[in-house]
């Protein structure tokens, strides 16, 4: 099942032989290919204020998906949730939300590489080895009027660094910070991104 945030709500994609992604989308808003062309709905989903998650069933999920990406322009970016000897994790705060280290992913580096130097270089932390990949994780936003497809690519990092975290003030990152299973559920679930919101909720299987 492809998942995309849109006006940060999820609009996720669906097939209509597949029982199990029929059962999820029960109790919520669900469009057919029957009902509006993939364009529209985008437009539709883009002035949309209700936080319900929306469902796009067809019989190949995976085309419409493909048709949704060709409405966008790409772009890759890659990121961690990085994990300390404290079973802390590092959280930034930008742009008034709580989020992870992340950044676009430079021409001559794989998403790994870029990764750990997103880390590196917003929150001062080195010391990184990668221990596994995570969830892809897409929104969309407006960039000089054209619609922006963002893929973040995720990967589960450990740092054996004791150094504080310093945050990147030019990449408009106002905190860095440590913060324990807890304190990420109180602190940072309430004001985060939804896509962040349904990574974390994954990694700790709190859904």
């Amino acid at each position: 099942m492809h998942t995309v945030f849109i006006n940060d709500h999820p609009l996720r994609f669906i097939n209509a032989f597949d029982k199990n992604e029929i059962e999820l989308a029960k109790g919520h808003p669900v469009y057919s290919e029957n009902d509006l062309d993939i364009a529209d709905l985008i437009v539709l989903l883009e002035k949309r204020d209700d936080p319900a998650e929306v469902f796009y069933l067809s019989e190949n999920s995976d085309a419409s998906w493909k048709i949704f990406i060709s409405q966008c322009t790409l772009i890759e970016a890659a990121g961690g949730l990085v994990k300390n000897d404290n079973d802390e994790y590092l959280i930034i705060f930008r742009m008034k939300k709580w989020d992870l280290p992340k950044g676009k992913i430079d021409y001559d580096e794989s998403p790994e590489q870029a990764a750990v130097r997103e880390v590196e270089e917003e929150c001062g932390i080195n010391q990184l080895t990668i221990e596994r990949t995570l969830q892809l994780t897409f929104h969309t936003y407006k960039q000089k009027g054209k619609r922006m497809l963002k893929k973040n690519h995720w990967y589960l990092m450990h740092s054996t660094s004791t150094d504080i975290p310093v945050p990147q003030e030019e990449e408009g990152i106002e905190e860095a910070l440590w913060l324990d299973e807890g304190a990420i559920r109180k602190k940072v679930m309430g004001n985060t991104y939804g896509s962040i919101a349904e990574l974390l909720n994954q990694h700790f299987g709190w859904t």
